[in-house]
């Protein structure tokens, strides 16, 4: 992307060379879209000959306006002048970039030397000792600052860093998890303690990303791909450990015990999701006690299976999910035991929505980020029908009404609390709230509709939704005063 600064010449040179990138990309997929339908024999092709001719047409329009302009001599001074400062920007980026991703892998050497350690059940040696303090201690090279001569070239640089940093967050998300500073900590601390086998615990208001995170911790931090086991519904002990079937072998039937999600992941040394474990049945929780004991190397003597014991294979842990424990939400859920709480011991995790502890005032960082990488493509612009300032807007109004549904009545949030409400102690939302993967859903909404939905008819059709009346008066009100219309 040109720097376009406030020459016009690089303005609309900036704008063709955007154009055509759209126009490319929508030939691309149109082109891949025809294919798909010659395959199955379908219908429009004279259709997608015209949509095809069109976009061709725009191409060649695009190119030979970018080319006059280019050709001209005092433009393309001006162009070159541009491109050479931009070329200059970007390796300073370049070499932040990698000073970066040096220290990040000192402390991921760090972190596996630990490993290594608790995967063989024994303490750090001396050198090992030493080895982690000197990789963690280690600072990051900051030379590339000293080629940062002047506000522009430190905005350009800043600009590039920024517009990485939503490409690094674009993927972290599509992989599952943004990773925001929370998050990383949590991962960092809960890795040696699952390595070692044992159960981890997260607990969270709804939609702040606790399945994602046990998920991460899974795949990543095991490196094994974890069986899931929700607990809505009417799911039964027998599911989760295993039964009986009948089945016909040899002309005659027979009764074959089946092992469920959490025996299979016992056996095939894989961390188990118990997602949801307060609405998991009480005959279960009962049994996880004496589960959350186990280890990788223990036997469990199965009794759905007459007794017969199932040795624990490395690599199996838990990993709990629990929603907040609060009167008139998340109807159905069973207060989790002292005694199973414990089980969990120092492995326990509070996990929070994001920016908690920013006050209203604050702009609210993550919310941002997690915002614009939902909808930013692979280069890491935006939409021109999202830009950053509705993007900046619908953070916001996700953040409040997170603290507010949380009952964090910190500064700026006892505006969109009743009176009622804030002598009872009860939180301002009762039961909806913008969460993170709310807030991700509307924006991947209006930013696949081509412009034809704008973020005021998302939210409205969001608020709309909402099944509390006091809710949606709050909601209301709070995207109101972001400045949204909502009808």
């Amino acid at each position: 992307m040109l720097p376009v600064d406030s020459d016009p010449v690089l303005g609309e040179a900036a704008a063709l060379r955007a154009e055509t990138h759209r126009i490319r990309h929508a030939m691309a997929i149109d082109a891949r879209a025809e294919t798909r339908a010659e395959a199955h024999a379908d219908a429009g092709t004279d259709v997608a000959d015209g949509t095809a001719r069109s976009h061709a047409r725009d191409l060649a329009l695009v190119s030979q306006r970018l080319s006059a302009l280019i050709d001209d001599p005092a433009h393309r001074r001006v162009i070159d002048a541009a491109l050479q400062s931009r070329a200059g920007s970007l390796r300073i980026a370049v070499a932040a970039r990698r000073a970066e991703a040096e220290s990040r892998r000192d402390r991921a050497g760090a972190d596996a030397v630990v490993a290594r350690a608790v995967r063989g059940g024994r303490e750090l040696t001396g050198a090992e000792s030493e080895r982690v303090r000197e990789l963690r201690a280690r600072r990051p090279d900051d030379s590339w600052q000293s080629a940062i001569d002047s506000v522009e070239r430190r905005d350009a640089v800043l600009e590039a860093l920024g517009t990485l940093r939503i490409r690094d967050a674009r993927r972290e998300l599509r992989e599952g998890l943004l990773q925001t500073e929370q998050m990383r900590g949590i991962i960092s601390e809960a890795g040696p303690a699952l390595r070692r086998g044992d159960p981890v615990l997260l607990v969270g208001e709804t939609g702040g990303a606790k399945t994602a995170l046990a998920e991460h911790l899974g795949r990543v931090v095991l490196g094994r791909e974890p069986e899931l086991i929700s607990g809505y519904g009417d799911i039964t002990s027998a599911q989760v450990v295993g039964t009986h079937e009948l089945r016909a072998e040899n002309g005659a039937t027979v009764s074959v015990f089946t092992p469920g999600p959490l025996l299979r992941a016992m056996r095939e040394g894989r961390p188990v999701i118990l997602d949801e474990v307060n609405a998991m049945p009480p005959e279960f929780l009962k049994r996880l006690n004496r589960i959350l004991q186990l280890r990788p190397g223990d036997t469990l003597n199965v009794q759905e299976d007459a007794g017969r014991p199932v040795s624990i294979a490395a690599g199996f842990a838990i990993l709990a999910t629990a929603n907040e424990q609060t009167p008139h939400r998340y109807r159905g859920l069973d207060r989790l035991s002292a005694e199973l709480v414990n089980r969990f011991g120092a492995n326990a995790y509070r996990v929070h929505y994001p920016d908690t502890g920013c006050d209203y005032a604050t702009f609210p960082a993550e919310n941002g980020l997690l915002a614009v990488a939902a909808v930013a493509d692979h280069h890491g612009a935006l939409p021109e029908h999202l830009p950053p300032d509705a993007l900046i807007r619908a953070a916001r109004a996700a953040f409040v009404s997170q603290q507010v549904f949380a009952g964090e009545h910190g500064a700026g949030f006892s505006d969109y609390v009743s009176a009622e409400r804030e002598i009872d102690g009860r939180p301002g939302l009762e039961e909806s709230v913008i969460a993170p993967r709310t807030l991700v859903a509307i924006l991947q909404k209006v930013a696949g509709s081509a412009g034809e939905i704008g973020l005021d008819r998302a939210f409205s059709r969001f608020v709309e939704g909402v099944m509390h009346r006091e809710d949606r008066r709050v909601l209301a009100l709070i995207l109101e005063g972001q400045g949204f219309r909502i009808r």
